[in-house]
């Protein structure tokens, strides 16, 4: 199960935030100094989000997200509003190796399909964000949805991307505990690769979600405070 740690981008800085509320959480610093840190300390692959651009579906970092894609060697998932073809794409040319799908494709039931005959299966991860009640939610988590996530997940399967990013919304940040019970269920039911992210705060948690069949975990806040170390992770994860 791999690890891979997280780098979100509101204003121009690295932050963490509790439930995806601004204002909450941390204020970690510049981008590009976190991501080569992570980089160094040996991750192989980095989560990176545009917490303003999913908010208001324009690339506002865009610049930042750039400089790293630049500056590190490692493999980089890039997601945060990302909901026309231009944007998917120019992430893509600039050296990503995923793009993060999420409110695009709920709204748009063409725009997956477009964007796969262009782009291939291959470079594309659906985020597929949920709270409390199993339903998805959009637009930074702004907006509820009518969408269950395994049935999303279900309909998404046949199209072989490279991976669903399923974060439990309501314990992102908190540190508060897994849902690897949802996870368990949701690796049993589709081929598609399971990424998770959300209350992750003890290796405990990790070896919880490995068990469920996750095949990667996004971690934030349980790195920036200390409660995990990233090697560790790695170890206890192999």
């Amino acid at each position: 199960m791999e690890i891979i740690p997280s780098v979100d981008i509101s204003k121009g800085r690295c932050v963490k935030r509790v439930r995806g509320v601004e204002g909450t959480g941390l204020e970690v610093g510049d981008p590009v100094e976190t991501a080569l840190h992570w980089e160094s300390e040996g991750a192989t692959r980095l989560h990176v989000v545009d917490l303003d651009a999913a908010a208001l579906g324009k690339l506002v970092n865009r610049e930042v997200v750039e400089k790293i894609l630049k500056e590190v060697s490692i493999p980089v998932q890039v997601g945060g509003g990302i909901r026309d073809f231009n944007s998917a794409s120019y992430y893509l040319e600039r050296g990503a190796s995923w793009i993060i799908l999420g409110t695009g494709i709920l709204e748009k039931s063409g725009f997956l399909i477009g964007l796969l005959d262009v782009l291939g299966s291959e470079k594309i991860i659906a985020a597929l964000d949920y709270s409390s009640d199993g339903f998805l939610v959009k637009k930074g988590w702004t907006a509820k949805t009518d969408v269950k996530l395994l049935d999303f997940a279900q309909h998404l399967d046949g199209f072989k991307l490279a991976a669903f990013l399923c974060t439990y919304t309501s314990l992102e940040g908190t540190m508060e505990g897994v849902d690897a019970d949802t996870m368990k269920v949701l690796a049993r039911t589709v081929e598609t690769p399971v990424i998770y992210a959300g209350g992750v705060r003890s290796l405990e948690d990790l070896v919880k979600l490995k068990k469920a069949g996750v095949s990667g975990v996004v971690l934030g806040m349980a790195l920036y405070s200390g409660s995990i170390n990233l090697k560790e992770a790695m170890e206890v994860c192999r």
